[in-house]
């Protein structure tokens, strides 16, 4: 009973601190939002995207990917961070690419790669990587980390000026902070801490959206297992996998799924 008590005041003070952290919307949100839409745009022009007629893992994608999306515009966030979410102009893309991987840009810029949905085998996987993804996004753990690559390597400068003074290495920064799969192997993964944060929120998106969060544990077991057999997901290069991560889900998804889920109803 206590340790069900204390789960809810954890995920009931997680939503205060994701809003506490999006209330302190910055001026550079709409120059984030507009370079990450630039990036997205470029990086589609270069690689194949597939619709449903090439590939039925396009629609499944897109039933999954709408359903998770409209789960997340329903979540309960403050007034500013409600309207720094309106000027997202949601997209997801399916593309052809041997790397199994995924990625969130700032104002919803979805990517999937299609060597991915082997690995996820299932509606329910495929919802909690996107809605892992999208968690990131919107804890601003991308923001955060451009932050440090600006005062690190960009002369502190803030993100407008850097980009005027320096256009190419800046985007390139700009991917490395948001783990554009581009730079998979060339990047470390987030901290343990965002992953954590991560999982929690998307767990929360997953059941909202109507898919059993339980699925968050057996998802990211299965990533674990690929550990140190030669033929490890680009996910879990920019994602690591630890046992603290996998335990917390072990311990607390019954839960999360108590509260939020409910089922997709059948027709």
């Amino acid at each position: 009973m206590w340790g069900k008590t204390i789960l809810i005041l954890y995920l009931v003070s997680n939503l205060s601190i994701v809003s506490a952290i999006q209330d302190r919307v910055s001026e550079s949100d709409s120059i984030t939002q507009s370079i990450a839409a630039d990036i997205y745009q470029q990086f589609l022009a270069v690689h194949k995207t597939l619709t449903p007629l090439e590939n039925p893992d396009a629609e499944t994608l897109n039933r999954v990917g709408w359903r998770v999306i409209n789960a997340v515009k329903k979540y309960p966030v403050s007034k500013k961070t409600a309207k720094e979410m309106e000027s997202f102009a949601w997209e997801l893309n399916l593309v052809a690419e041997k790397k199994m991987d995924a990625w969130c840009f700032p104002a919803g810029k979805i990517v999937v790669y299609s060597s991915l949905l082997p690995i996820t085998q299932s509606d329910a996987s495929l919802a909690v990587v996107l809605s892992h993804e999208i968690a990131h996004t919107l804890l601003k753990h991308g923001d955060n980390r451009m932050k440090q690559y600006l005062k690190e390597f960009l002369g502190g400068k803030n993100l407008s000026t850097a980009l005027s003074a320096k256009p190419v290495e800046t985007k390139d920064f700009f991917k490395m902070a948001y783990a554009n799969g581009d730079y998979v192997g060339v990047i470390r993964g987030f901290d343990p801490s965002d992953e954590m944060a991560a999982d929690q929120l998307g767990a929360v998106f997953c059941a909202m959206a109507g898919y059993n969060p339980v699925e968050c544990t057996v998802f990211w077991e299965r990533m674990r297992r690929f550990s140190g057999t030669g033929r490890e997901p680009e996910l879990i290069s920019s994602h690591p996998v630890d046992e603290k991560r996998i335990l917390w889900l072990r311990e607390n998804m019954e839960d999360v799924a108590r509260i939020y889920y409910k089922p997709i109803s059948k027709k």
